[in-house]
């Protein structure tokens, strides 16, 4: 039977503090506290800062937050490291992340016509491989969803790198005859590979972690693996695949918005649905990509320090005849947002404590209901 939905999917951490910059990875990821994997700490209640990643999930994303608890390494598979608290801030980022690991509820494409998330795992343990294997059958509803490939060295990695396309690469830094550094750097300047997300895995601590981390490793995650956070997080990867649609039929999505922040979290969340995203920060850069993407319906935040969300939309009306949906997003009393949509002519509004899950559903209502 497959694993429930769980939170201990596995993102990349950068934890900054003070001019120390530290990389590891979280998990158990909640609406208000992450738990990071590492040998750092500092007292409980020190503030620091920590960016989250996630290659085609998540873009870097910085996060206040503070000491909230320190754990010693116990037995296998009880990592220590510390458990860090969203500052108030930080705002609702905790349940906006959590959305964004959401594969959703729309339905699964059959087997025959959903592709499968393509892994390659390069170790030459045994022990490793046979339980791959497992898990593919233990967490997977639909084990087809998951294929996994092996090689026991660089060279028979690089050999099945050049024939298959794989949507993440999984290598252990104690290969024989050359490392995984060396491996993870060949792909990182191979143009036809260089955008391949790659999780490094190892027994070698901090030397590993360092030496994978920078020859290009999106994520490092120490031996004895906790298979149950790593599936966690291809079950998530695998359900989006299956649940995203062709590309020539997803719609395009404008968001127009000042904060690289909410930029992030929206773009993450609408791509993650099936839509085709681009952004703007500014008037300039908005106008240009209006233009050349030709949206299939506009977000625009409502406070920016250039313009007026809700003029913007009344000149796309107005001056420019842009029928398309137009949404409003912002943070402002909820009345006072409805009445702006309406002088403005826009197709609606969200409020952004809403949420992810609530921003989407308005889109698809838009868009289905759109001419």
């Amino acid at each position: 039977m497959a694993a429930a939905t769980s939170n201990r999917f596995i993102v990349r951490a950068e934890i900054r503090c003070g001019d120390e910059t530290l990389i590891s990875y979280g998990f158990d990821l909640t609406e208000r506290s992450i738990f990071i994997v590492t040998e750092w700490n500092a007292p409980i209640g020190t503030p620091l800062s920590v960016r989250l990643s996630f290659p085609r999930i998540l873009d870097p994303i910085d996060v206040p937050a503070r000491i909230g608890d320190i754990r010693v390494s116990g037995e296998p598979g009880e990592q220590g490291g510390i458990r860090l608290d969203f500052e108030r801030s930080a705002g609702d980022v905790g349940a906006r992340l959590l959305a964004l690991f959401d594969p959703g509820d729309g339905p699964l494409d059959s087997v025959a016509e959903a592709r499968p998330y393509r892994v390659l795992l390069v170790d030459d343990s045994w022990l490793i491989r046979d339980m791959f294997a497992y898990g593919t059958a233990q967490y997977f509803e639909r084990p087809a969803s998951l294929a996994v490939d092996h090689a026991e060295d660089a060279a028979a990695a690089w050999g099945k790198l050049t024939k298959s396309t794989y949507d993440l690469v999984i290598i252990d830094y104690f290969l024989p005859i050359e490392d995984g550094a060396s491996l993870i750097a060949r792909l990182r300047n191979d143009p036809r590979l260089a955008t391949t997300p790659i999780v490094a895995i190892s027994v070698g601590g901090r030397d590993a972690r360092e030496a994978t981390i920078s020859a290009g490793a999106d994520v490092f995650v120490d031996k004895p693996l906790v298979f149950r956070d790593l599936f966690n997080t291809l079950r998530v990867l695998a359900e989006r695949r299956a649940r995203a649609r062709p590309v020539l039929d997803r719609k395009a999505i404008l968001v127009f918005d000042d904060s690289p922040f909410a930029l992030a979290l929206t773009r993450a969340a609408l791509e993650s649905a099936g839509f085709v995203v681009a952004i703007a920060a500014d008037l300039s850069s908005f106008e240009r990509q209006r233009v050349a993407f030709d949206p299939d319906l506009i977000l625009v935040d409502v406070q920016m320090p250039e313009a007026f969300g809700d003029d913007v939309a009344s000149t796309l009306r107005g001056w420019h005849g842009v029928q398309v949906p137009i949404l409003l997003v912002s943070s402002i009393e909820q009345g006072e947002l409805a009445s702006r949509a309406q002088r403005a002519r826009a197709s609606g509004y969200i409020c952004k404590g809403a949420g992810m899950s609530e921003l989407v559903r308005r889109c698809r209502e838009l868009l289905e209901a759109a001419p």
